[in-house]
């Protein structure tokens, strides 16, 4: 009898240490995936619940090309509006208005932690290790043999119920619904972003798909409904290429005219316009590349198609108000812009530009004034400049200038 015990615990053992080297030999693979499509359109419903109100952020549609690239399309009481965007390069079209920058739209972002964080688990090269049972369903377990990352996958549907990284929990399993004994919906804890988040999977006649997201934030419960979602091969008139072109030479033409290569960097502007004839900060650069080559109607062009655009634009009223100044040009015109540049920031530069202003129309107290503020705030290179402002300032007064 005891023989028999201990022949019997040998080939556990036995069998327990073949099952361990077949599985660390075993090559990694990524899990069969619940979502499978990188291109996609679905329409959202965005509304957050708080103080036992609710409130409408968005109802709208998105289109996204996994991993960063989006277009959400919306209707506001005023206007439709288009935002579009990769890797954070971003496109905003409200009617004809378009604007161009880097920025981070919260719904995309959003969607990227949770939704397409689900995906990249689900996508991550693991080993299969074994057999369990989740939510008294049978899972398959799958680990990482570099680190101590597990996951379990519901074997009918594939979905991650259990993930785990070391003592920390990823996500877990809160509920399911069966019909006709297949599952149709899951409901997931996600616990992998920065606030606590349950994630609505359901099954639908081209496999499962989010369904709604709900993120805890201080002000209450944003809730995300996502439904009639199509599924694309990919883009059709795809806007995206174009933006990471702009995006790529917006960073070249920092680089060339940091380095002064200022032919090179109006090259580069050129082609953005071709690309982007309202992208208006392009006529910021080339003002500034203008200004390197001392070419003033270049200078003054550019800046008035800034302000063609934006009119409200300070940088742009403040600096070609100075460049008049410095040609003693349409000073009234240009005085008028220099207020509103310092009515709309009162920064140390804006306020030398009016300086210098007033005491070319013989304003010199007010320049006065004006340039003793502005030497109190002003940069270390701009400093000698302003001083010399307030010296032909104190002079025109008959005082001591800079000693």
């Amino acid at each position: 009898m005891s023989r028999n015990k201990s022949k019997l615990t040998f080939l556990v053992l036995l069998a327990t240490l073949l099952l361990g080297v077949y599985s660390s030999a075993q090559a990694l693979e990524t899990p069969p995936g619940w979502f499978e499509h990188d291109f996609a359109t679905v329409r959202i419903l965005a509304e957050s619940s708080g103080d036992g109100e609710k409130h409408l952020h968005m109802d709208g549609l998105l289109r996204f090309a996994y991993p960063d690239g989006f277009e959400v399309q919306y209707l506001t009481q005023t206007a439709p509006v288009v935002i579009t965007s990769q890797a954070g390069f971003v496109q905003v079209q409200t009617g004809a208005d378009v604007q161009y920058g880097y920025d981070s739209y919260w719904l995309f972002a959003d969607l990227q932690t949770y939704v397409f964080g689900l995906v990249e688990l689900s996508r991550r090269p693991l080993a299969i290790s074994g057999q369990d049972r989740i939510a008294d369903r049978r899972a398959l377990r799958y680990v990482d043999p570099d680190s101590d990352f597990v996951a379990w996958f519901d074997e009918e549907s594939r979905i991650p119920f259990l993930v785990r990284s070391g003592s920390e929990t990823l996500l877990t399993i809160n509920s399911y619904i069966l019909e006709n004994h297949e599952l149709t919906q899951v409901e997931l804890e996600l616990c992998f972003g920065p606030k606590a988040a349950r994630l609505t999977l359901e099954a639908g006649e081209e496999g499962w798909a989010p369904a709604r997201l709900e993120i805890e934030e201080a002000q209450g419960v944003l809730t995300l409904k996502l439904f009639d979602w199509t599924y694309q091969a990919e883009w059709e008139n795809n806007p995206l290429p174009r933006l990471a072109r702009l995006d790529e030479l917006n960073q070249l033409f920092l680089v060339e005219f940091q380095a002064q290569n200022y032919d090179k960097a109006l090259s580069i502007t050129q082609e953005m316009l071709a690309l982007a004839p309202q992208f208006w900060q392009v006529y910021l650069y080339q003002a500034f590349v203008y200004e390197g080559i001392d070419n003033y109607l270049g200078v003054v062009e550019n800046y008035q198609q800034v302000l063609m655009r934006q009119p409200d634009n300070h940088l742009a009223l403040n600096n070609l108000a100075y460049h008049y100044f410095l040609k003693e040009v349409q000073i009234p015109h240009a005085l008028e812009m220099a207020k509103r540049a310092v009515e709309l920031e009162r920064k140390d530069i804006y306020l030398d530009t009016l300086g210098y202003g007033y005491y070319l129309v013989g304003r010199y107290e007010e320049a006065k004034e004006l340039l003793l503020e502005a030497l109190e705030t002003v940069d270390e290179d701009a400093q000698a400049e302003v001083q010399g402002h307030l010296d032909l300032v104190l002079q025109a007064l008959g005082e001591n200038g800079h000693e």
